[in-house]
Formats: C-alpha cells, structure tokens, sequence
C-alpha cells in the first residue's frame, strides 16, 4: 500500500508545554488507522496541525508523496481532507440540510440556490442513518447528539480522499454505530482513508486496520488491530492497566432511604408517564435510543426543561416547578449532555470552574475571596480528577474535551450532592479516565450519594450501575438488574 498521508518529525508547544514530541504519523491508501491516546496525549493537536488550525514547530507533511503546506483549513480541503471534529461546529440558526451543505450549496441552471434539492439529497442522507432528524429541522433545537451526526453527515457529502473522525461514534447508539460503518466501508471500497480518533477500543478494534498510540506527547506503538488486544492498547496509551473497583451491590440498596422519586412525570413530545426511584447509596442507570426522552428527562428533574404533568419527590418533598438554583441549594449536582455550551466558563480558569459552585465556602464576610484557600482546594481535586494541566490557572478552554468533562465532574464532586445526576458522563473521555470516574461514582454511592445516570452507552451502563431503566420512545419499557443482563441483552430492550 502506499501512504497518502505522511507526517515526519512533528514538534509543537505551547509555551512550555510540549505537546508533540517528533511524532510520526502515517496513513495508508484505503486503510483505516486509528489514532490513540489518553486526554492531552496529543491527538487533537495532530489533527489540527494537519487541518491548518495549528502550525507545527517543526516537522514536515506528505501527501501522496509532495511536502506539502497545510497553513489554513482550505489548504487541507484542497487536497481532499475532510475532518470531523470532537467539538461541534454546527450553525444553530440554519436547518439541517443548509448545515450538511453549508460552502457547496446546489444551485439551479440560473445560478440560484436549489433549496428543493438540497432538502432532498439532505434527507436521503439522514435516511441512511435511520435517525429522527428532518432536512427541515433548526439545528439549534436538536440535541448535541444530533448535532454530532450533521457533522458526520456533512463530511460525508463531500468527495474526500481521507476522513478524519474525531470521536465520531461518541453519540451515536449501538444501532446507529451498527449503520454508520456500514457507512464508512462503503467509502472505503470506494477508495477513502480514514483516520479513526476514539476512546472506544471496541470501536478501535472492530472498524480499524491498524492503531498508532501516543503516549505523553510521544509514539508509543504501532499495531494491526486484528492481532492486538484492547489490554494491549490500553497498555500503550497509559504504561499501566485500568482496575475498576467492585459495583455496588443490590444489598446495599434494599432498605435505603428515595432521594428522589417521579411520579408519572410527562412532557408532551419528549416522555410520558416516567416513574422511578433513585436511593441513597445506589447508582441507577436510564438508556434508550438517540430520542428516547434520556435528555429531557435529566433536564426536567434539575428543571432546565419544563414538564407538562406528573410529580418530582425530592427527599420527601413534592418540587412543583424545579428550578437550578433552588435544585443546587438542595444539593443537587448535574452534568448535561452539552458540556461546551451549558458545563464550564471556557474563559476562567480551572480553579475559577471547579469553586464555582462552592464559592461562599470561600468567601469572607465582606464578600471577598481566600484565594489561597480556594486555590489549594481546587488543586486537590484536579488532581484527584486527574486533569491534564499545566496549572490550575489555565484556562479551561484550553483543555481537551476530556479533561473538560474531569473539570466539570469536579465541580459537582466539589459541591458534595445528595442527588448526582450525569447525562452521557464519560463522552469524549479516554478509558482509563473513566474508569477513574466510574470509582468516583462508586465511591459518591458508597457514601450515600443518590446517583443517576442517563447514559447510550450499555458498557458504562453494566460496569456501573446497580439497577438499569429502559426508555423506548420516550416511555420505560422495564427495569433490570445490571448483574443479570448482557449488553446484547440490553440492545434488544432498547432497540
């Protein structure tokens, strides 16, 4: 085979911190090599360099055998580059076709935009995917879920030499991940090479010819996936294995105090008829397809959403209209689905994120901050987050997506919930960093903590929880025991 894409010696720092270290990367004609590495490893640094977004230090590009110059993103479009990033780069105010189209609308014979044909080839697509999304629809009510599948769906207009995906199955259900590579392998019989950038190993290792692991901004190993193990990988990525702690178990739960209680909560459109109950010292689990209601359920509960009918029972007391401030005072934490536009202040630091919450325990009787005592506060838990950081002065913004979600679950750490809502908690977050989340969690429910998580992800789901709610169309469709069920078992449920 031979490569298309060849970077040799890449180098690049920002201030002191050296993120690339003479990395070498290359793709093959037709192949699908995945890109590996723990949060802050380098891998979305890579990327950008090879977008034009960033410029390398040092470091030299091929492709198809020409040095060639990536200065801005255009550069890389000419040459047939096409990326999809972790982080959506959507416009919220323009319908799903005019999105999946936006820089290459269709016009008629007059030169004009043909709407009727961009709305139906627009269609055609997200039919493949068997989604309920409409050409028609405004992006910026869709789900952030929705939104990752417009920009699957935009790159794949496009007639690209090689696809990078950044995460690209990270929001997409066990069904759909099943039709989207049905997708990718169509392309790739047709001759395009994908660069393959995911935390899920299993993904790794059922779509990819090959995997090239960086490890503390260097290459750390290059392997044929049909000859390595997810052990193996893990190994490259972080120098040591991943150990869970044990789940809880049911016994720990039979005579626990309800935290929180629904009672025939309904909202029209999005769920009805939701009835459940999340104890003290218990972690309970909701799954469904993309659409089932997981979202808007969380989001009712901690009252970012209203509800039409039905009953929230917090610790005993019925919450008529919940709203977040008075949910917070009542120790209530959430983590929503869209950590970019609802989980962090991107422009203030990583202390100023994680204090947010808690900040009069930080505070004087004149209102002024013991930043001192806020400073070494956040540092623990950064540090027991495990946050790739220069310094806890940097700006969250500037972290990985990963070490964003460490930041903002955090946060919630910080505030000491009674009640821990998490929707989609480990999206974007290498496999090591969940499991370090998952023992928090653990931990959280063997101190009392009420845990709930909406999750599509039937691994986290099974790993973690004690007892598992299925949505289907936005009603419960059962209830089991994690410890009693299988994942292929728990896909015929949601399904």
């Amino acid at each position: 085979m031979k490569p298309i894409i060849e970077m040799k010696n890449i180098v690049k720092t920002f201030s002191d911190n050296v993120v690339l270290d003479h990395v070498n990367f290359t793709l093959y004609e037709g192949e699908t090599c995945a890109l590996l590495g723990v949060n802050g490893a380098g891998k979305s640094t890579l990327i950008k360099i090879l977008n034009g977004i960033y410029r390398a230090d040092s470091g030299e590009i091929f492709f198809e055998g020409k040095n060639v110059k990536i200065n801005v993103p255009q550069d890389a479009e000419k040459l047939g580059i096409r990326f999809v990033h972790q982080e959506l780069n959507v416009c919220p105010d323009l319908t799903v076709a005019e999105n999946i189209f936006v820089g290459h609308l269709k016009k008629n014979k007059f030169g004009f935009y043909d709407s009727k044909e961009i709305y139906k080839a627009a269609q055609e697509l997200i039919d493949q995917l068997e989604i309920d999304i409409r050409a028609t629809d405004r992006v910026g009510d869709l789900r952030a879920a929705e939104k990752q599948i417009i920009e699957i769906l935009k790159a794949m207009t496009l007639n690209s030499k090689v696809l990078v995906l950044d995460e690209p199955t990270s929001s997409l259900s066990e069904k759909e991940k099943v039709i989207f590579f049905k997708l990718l392998a169509t392309l790739k019989k047709k001759g395009v090479s994908f660069i393959f950038i995911s935390h899920f190993l299993e993904d790794v290792l059922q779509i990819s010819d090959r995997a090239i692991a960086l490890k503390d901004a260097k290459n750390n190993g290059e392997f044929l996936t049909k000859e390595v193990t997810k052990e193996e990988l893990i190994i490259a990525m972080m120098g040591k294995n991943a150990v869970q702690k044990e789940r809880i178990k049911q016994e720990n739960k039979k005579n626990a105090t309800p935290v929180l209680e629904l009672r025939n909560l309904c909202s029209a459109g999005k769920f009805q008829n939701i009835n459940l109950t999340a104890h003290s010292g218990m972690i309970l689990g909701v799954c469904g397809l993309l659409g089932a209601g997981k979202s808007e359920i969380a989001r009712a509960i901690y009252g970012l959403d209203t509800f039409d009918s039905g009953e929230i029972i917090y610790k005993g007391e019925k919450i008529v209209k919940p709203k977040p401030v008075e949910m917070m005072k009542r120790h209530v934490a959430i983590v929503t689905e869209d950590r970019k536009i609802e989980g962090f202040a991107p422009l203030m630091s990583i202390s100023e994120n994680i204090t947010l919450s808690v900040l009069s325990k930080f505070s004087t009787k004149l209102g002024f901050i013991k930043e001192k005592e806020r400073a070494a506060e956040s540092l623990r838990i950064a540090k027991e987050m495990t946050v790739k950081m220069t310094s806890d002065k940097q700006k969250v913004e500037s972290l990985s997506g990963g070490n964003q979600q460490k930041v903002i679950i955090g946060r919630c750490v910080e505030s000491k919930p009674d009640l821990f809502i998490l929707d989609e908690p480990t999206r974007g977050v290498d496999v090591y960093a969940k499991t370090e989340i998952y023992n928090i969690l653990i931990d959280m429910a063997n101190s009392g903590v009420a845990v709930l998580i909406f999750s599509s992800e039937l691994e986290e789901l099974l790993a973690v929880c004690t007892d598992i709610i299925v949505l289907r169309s936005g009603e419960i469709k059962g209830s089991v025991s994690a410890s009693d069920i299988n994942k292929a078992q728990l896909l015929s449920m949601i399904s």
